[in-house]
Protein backbone atom coordinates (compact mmCIF):
# COMPACT_ATOMS: atom_id res chain seq x y z
CA UNK A 1 0.00 0.00 0.00
CA UNK A 2 1.59 3.22 -0.89
CA UNK A 3 1.94 5.71 1.69
CA UNK A 4 1.23 9.97 1.19
CA UNK A 5 1.99 12.67 3.17
CA UNK A 6 -0.20 15.32 3.84
CA UNK A 7 0.54 18.82 4.80
CA UNK A 8 -2.21 20.91 4.69
CA UNK A 9 -2.44 23.89 7.74
CA UNK A 10 -6.57 24.42 7.55
CA UNK A 11 -8.34 21.61 9.50
CA UNK A 12 -11.26 21.24 7.19
CA UNK A 13 -9.01 20.99 4.13
CA UNK A 14 -6.77 18.90 6.38
CA UNK A 15 -9.17 16.25 7.21
CA UNK A 16 -11.25 16.22 3.78
CA UNK A 17 -8.06 15.65 1.98
CA UNK A 18 -6.84 12.80 4.64
CA UNK A 19 -10.22 11.21 4.37
CA UNK A 20 -10.33 11.19 0.57
CA UNK A 21 -7.15 9.59 0.18
CA UNK A 22 -7.68 7.06 2.66
CA UNK A 23 -11.00 5.97 1.46
CA UNK A 24 -9.12 5.51 -1.83
CA UNK A 25 -6.92 2.45 -0.81
CA UNK A 26 -3.95 5.03 0.23
CA UNK A 27 -2.16 5.08 3.90
CA UNK A 28 -1.68 9.05 4.85
CA UNK A 29 1.20 10.43 7.24
CA UNK A 30 -0.83 13.13 8.66
CA UNK A 31 -1.88 15.76 7.92
CA UNK A 32 0.67 17.49 8.97
CA UNK A 33 -0.04 21.50 9.57
CA UNK A 34 3.84 23.05 8.94
CA UNK A 35 7.06 22.06 7.72
CA UNK A 36 8.40 21.44 10.77
CA UNK A 37 6.04 18.84 11.61
CA UNK A 38 6.46 16.97 8.07
CA UNK A 39 9.89 17.00 8.38
CA UNK A 40 9.43 15.56 11.87
CA UNK A 41 6.88 12.72 10.28
CA UNK A 42 9.25 12.03 7.68
CA UNK A 43 12.31 10.94 9.78
CA UNK A 44 10.13 7.75 11.28
CA UNK A 45 8.24 7.32 7.93
CA UNK A 46 9.13 6.41 4.34
CA UNK A 47 6.27 8.05 1.84
CA UNK A 48 5.74 7.30 -2.12
CA UNK A 49 4.17 10.86 -2.18
CA UNK A 50 3.52 14.32 -0.38
CA UNK A 51 0.76 16.56 -1.13
CA UNK A 52 1.40 20.03 -0.11
CA UNK A 53 -0.41 22.73 0.25
CA UNK A 54 1.61 25.69 -0.58
CA UNK A 55 1.16 28.08 2.34
CA UNK A 56 1.36 27.33 5.48
CA UNK A 57 0.50 29.84 7.98
CA UNK A 58 3.42 32.13 7.98
CA UNK A 59 5.62 29.61 5.85
CA UNK A 60 6.14 28.16 2.29
CA UNK A 61 6.24 24.29 1.99
CA UNK A 62 9.53 24.51 -0.73
CA UNK A 63 11.92 23.85 1.93
CA UNK A 64 10.55 20.52 2.48
CA UNK A 65 9.98 20.19 -1.21
CA UNK A 66 13.99 20.35 -1.44
CA UNK A 67 14.14 17.48 1.17
CA UNK A 68 11.18 15.13 -0.24
CA UNK A 69 13.44 15.56 -3.77
CA UNK A 70 16.60 14.65 -1.68
CA UNK A 71 14.67 11.36 -0.68
CA UNK A 72 13.46 11.00 -4.05
CA UNK A 73 9.56 11.23 -3.20
CA UNK A 74 7.38 13.02 -5.39
CA UNK A 75 5.15 15.65 -4.94
CA UNK A 76 1.62 17.22 -5.62
CA UNK A 77 1.22 20.68 -5.05
CA UNK A 78 -2.07 22.07 -3.69
CA UNK A 79 -2.70 25.65 -3.95
CA UNK A 80 -5.39 28.83 -4.59
CA UNK A 81 -2.53 30.54 -5.97
CA UNK A 82 -0.86 28.60 -8.48
CA UNK A 83 0.25 31.60 -10.03
CA UNK A 84 2.82 32.18 -7.26
CA UNK A 85 4.45 29.00 -7.62
CA UNK A 86 8.22 30.19 -8.47
CA UNK A 87 9.37 29.42 -11.72
CA UNK A 88 11.84 26.25 -10.39
CA UNK A 89 8.24 24.28 -9.38
CA UNK A 90 6.14 25.27 -12.47
CA UNK A 91 6.51 22.15 -13.93
CA UNK A 92 5.79 19.45 -11.07
CA UNK A 93 2.10 18.56 -10.57
CA UNK A 94 -0.58 20.64 -9.44
CA UNK A 95 -4.10 21.35 -8.63
CA UNK A 96 -5.93 24.51 -7.71
CA UNK A 97 -7.97 25.19 -4.70
CA UNK A 98 -10.79 24.15 -4.44
CA UNK A 99 -9.08 21.09 -5.66
CA UNK A 100 -11.90 17.66 -7.38
CA UNK A 101 -12.09 14.76 -5.56
CA UNK A 102 -11.62 12.44 -8.86
CA UNK A 103 -8.54 15.06 -10.35
CA UNK A 104 -7.03 14.39 -7.28
CA UNK A 105 -7.49 11.20 -7.39
CA UNK A 106 -6.60 10.06 -11.08
CA UNK A 107 -3.21 12.04 -10.70
CA UNK A 108 -1.90 10.37 -7.59
CA UNK A 109 -1.30 6.97 -9.49
CA UNK A 110 0.49 8.80 -12.48
CA UNK A 111 2.55 10.81 -10.12
CA UNK A 112 3.35 7.43 -8.14
CA UNK A 113 2.98 4.84 -10.57
CA UNK A 114 4.84 6.81 -13.58
CA UNK A 115 8.01 8.22 -12.26
CA UNK A 116 11.01 6.96 -13.03
CA UNK A 117 13.90 5.48 -10.40
CA UNK A 118 15.75 8.15 -9.97
CA UNK A 119 13.61 10.93 -11.33
CA UNK A 120 13.82 14.06 -9.42
CA UNK A 121 10.50 16.75 -11.31
CA UNK A 122 6.93 15.49 -12.08
CA UNK A 123 6.44 12.35 -14.68
CA UNK A 124 7.20 12.75 -18.05
CA UNK A 125 4.50 14.35 -20.12
CA UNK A 126 1.94 15.17 -16.45
CA UNK A 127 0.51 18.76 -15.92
CA UNK A 128 -1.87 20.07 -14.14
CA UNK A 129 -4.94 22.91 -15.90
CA UNK A 130 -7.53 24.36 -13.18
CA UNK A 131 -7.76 21.13 -10.98
CA UNK A 132 -8.01 18.69 -14.14
CA UNK A 133 -5.43 16.16 -14.53
CA UNK A 134 -4.45 16.20 -17.97
CA UNK A 135 -1.86 14.82 -19.76
CA UNK A 136 0.19 16.65 -22.60
CA UNK A 137 -2.24 16.32 -25.52
CA UNK A 138 -5.00 14.31 -23.78
CA UNK A 139 -7.90 14.84 -21.16
CA UNK A 140 -8.47 12.49 -18.60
Amino acid sequence: MNRILVVEDENLQAMELTWLVQDAGYAVLGPERSVAEARKALSRTKVDLALLDVHLRGETVFPLVKTLDAMDVPVIFLTGQPALLPAEYSCRPLLSKPWQGPALLSLIPMVIGRRPVGQVGPPAGLRQDHGNATELGRSS
